[in-house]
């Protein structure tokens, strides 16, 4: 008779039941946490609690084991540090150079609000925190200078998102953490594909979205409505721009209701140059770090000439700078500053990423458990199992774009990376011989199933969405209707795409 304390030793396969049962609870809980008040990660956290021990008979330090402590340390030194930027000035400097920098040239804005919020999200400002900064300098702008709101509150919007997947971006990393979680060897043999790299992730998903911001600005070229065509025209009942404005409170990322401010004659003194110094040379850490690849990307688990893999710091290639990692770098830097210039420091803390972290961290620890127990293996298996993978993994991208437009952006990565695997893994014998080679790049297909998530953030029920609508003054029935019917768009039109010039092309393949 096995004790109910060591039964976590044994790796345990569910049964068809079993993984729909468990399945079933995680997509329950994802819709309860998305339609109420009660926070995604405690409710998945609680509901792992039962799930664990009576559906598995996992105790609870078994569960507690598959918590991700390099992405919380990861999501923590960035947040600190960009909250030590924000709290300085630094990030207010940046906005300030970037408006100024387009002096004049009106019809060019859109793409500066695009760029200057790329660079925000790029260094660990949260998207929404860089939409409720942007999103009033851009609409007011626009209706200053009698240009179209939809271009310049999409340019917003998306230029969140493209720098979010930057290695220093929220989305960044939480697809890496997911990803390097996956780089060691599974019990079944199966190993991520090597080739997964974060920097083309970041350059591909850049474009694409810089594209849909073109598209719009080339679709939207007439000025919106003013405010005597509002007042004359009748108001349309159907909007509901309350229930717009609630997407303002932002489980992950906290309260954006407020109209940000920010100061536009601010200069460079010695503590943003200090900041700014501390955000490059992390960014150069990671790029340069990154040049120098082992053939798994990590420093505890490597695999040998002939592809064998083997553990520890003997494998070939090992990264020159794999013993730098980014949180704790981040951490340090942070700490220097803290010391040096402590007023901005008050705070500080408060302004990390926790219920980002709650979240993320703990959809992650639910998938630890399906995987420990083969249900991810199994519903990946699955869906390779459709047809041709090369077809049967636009299925995803569109589940991504559609739940993604109402639901959590950053909750479903650590949800359907995992379920990816199948097509971007190669298995391995116990020889270390590879018996089933990987199908699809990981970096192609992670882009794609990213900028799928990502782009569709323009809905007026996500609150960088919802941002567009509540600083639209008069033109916020006009921009809600132009980011539902584009939300829209995006949903059917960019999993197409990204699979069409992602996964169709020879470079989609391994």
């Amino acid at each position: 008779m096995i004790l109910l304390e060591d039964y976590s030793q044994y790796l345990i396969k569910s049964t068809s039941t079993q993984a729909i049962i468990a399945t079933a609870i995680l997509v329950l809980a994802f819709i309860i946490g998305s339609v109420t008040e009660i926070h995604m990660g405690v409710l998945v956290i609680s509901t792992l609690a039962l799930v664990g021990p009576l559906l598995y008979h996992d105790t609870i330090s078994t569960l507690q084991s598959g918590w991700n402590t390099n992405l919380m340390f990861t999501l923590i030194g960035v947040t600190y540090l960009f909250a030590l930027a924000n709290n300085n000035g630094t990030v207010d400097w940046i906005v300030a150079m970037g408006v100024k920098a387009v002096a004049g040239k009106v019809a060019f804005f859109p793409f500066a609000m695009f760029l200057i919020c790329a660079i925000l999200t790029a260094i660990g400002c949260a998207t929404p925190a860089a939409a409720a900064i942007l999103m009033p300098i851009a609409l007011a702008f626009n209706r200053n200078n009698n240009i179209n709101p939809i271009p310049m509150a999409q340019a917003v919007i998306q230029g969140a998102s493209a720098g979010s997947l930057s290695p220093l971006g929220v989305y960044g990393i939480i697809i890496k953490g997911v990803v390097d979680n996956k780089l060691y060897a599974n019990a079944d043999g199966t190993l991520l594909n090597q080739n997964f790299s974060p920097l083309v992730m970041w350059a591909v998903g850049f474009l694409i979205f810089l594209l849909v911001v073109v598209a719009v600005w080339i679709l939207y070229p007439k000025p919106g409505p003013t405010e005597a065509e509002v007042a004359a025209a009748e108001k349309d009942e159907s909007i509901d721009l309350e229930g717009s404005a609630d997407s303002l409170v932002d489980e992950e990322f906290g309260d954006f209701s407020g109209a940000a401010e920010f100061n536009a004659e601010i200069k460079l003194n010695g503590e943003r140059t200090a900041t700014l110094f501390g955000i490059i040379a992390l960014a150069a850490i990671i790029i340069v770090g990154s040049m120098y690849k082992t053939p798994l990307g990590v420093n505890l688990a490597n695999v040998d000439a002939d592809g064998k893999v083997v553990a520890g710091w003997g494998g070939a290639g090992v990264k020159l700078l794999s013993f730098i990692d980014v949180g704790w770098t981040a951490l340090a830097i942070g700490a220097v500053l803290t010391l040096i210039f402590p007023k901005a420091a008050k705070g500080a803390v408060s302004q990390v990423a926790w219920p980002t972290l709650l979240l993320v961290c703990g959809i992650v620890t639910y998938i630890s458990l399906l995987e420990k127990h083969g249900v991810v293996s199994w519903i990946g298996h699955m869906a390779a199992g459709i047809g041709n993978p090369v077809f049967t993994c636009i299925v995803i991208f569109f589940v991504a774009a559609f739940v993604s437009a109402y639901a959590s952006t950053t909750g479903l990565f650590p949800i359907l990376i995992p379920i990816s695997v199948p097509f971007i893994a190669s298995k391995f014998a116990e020889d270390g011989v590879t018996i089933e080679p990987a199908v699809l790049s990981a970096t192609m297909l992670l882009t794609a199933l990213s900028v799928s998530a990502s782009t569709v953030d323009c809905s007026p029920f996500s609150t960088n969405g919802a941002l567009g609508v509540a600083n639209g003054a008069h033109q916020a029935d006009y921009v809600y209707k132009g980011l539902f019917l584009t939300s829209w768009v995006t949903i059917i039109g960019t999993p197409i795409i990204t699979w069409a010039l992602l996964i169709l092309p020879p470079w989609g393949r391994v």
